[in-house]
């Protein structure tokens, strides 16, 4: 059992990373449960996060050959444009 006198006691005197590895492992918990009941439906969850990525990094590649941020990219394809002090 250790040094705690029972598990109430080892609850009360969790470190911060015990208790961010618990709060870690719920959540994937959690993640896992959402993506198969999403599954059940005919959803797949996963579909946007390839998307998103190649997005990323097509949004830096273009950054770096047009000498601009990838945040003033992003808004350009949305329809903002942006201008600083001294350009």
């Amino acid at each position: 059992m250790g040094i705690w006198k029972n598990f109430e006691d080892l609850e009360d005197n969790l470190s911060l990373p015990e208790l961010e590895a618990i709060l870690d492992a719920h959540r994937k918990e959690r993640e896992i449960d959402h993506k198969f009941m999403a599954a059940l439906q005919g959803v797949d969850m996963d579909e946007n996060e390839n998307d998103d990525a190649f997005e990323q990094v097509r949004r830096r590649a273009e950054a770096r050959i047009t000498g601009k941020t990838e945040e003033q990219v992003a808004l350009e394809e949305i329809g903002i444009g942006v201008t600083y002090k001294g350009e």
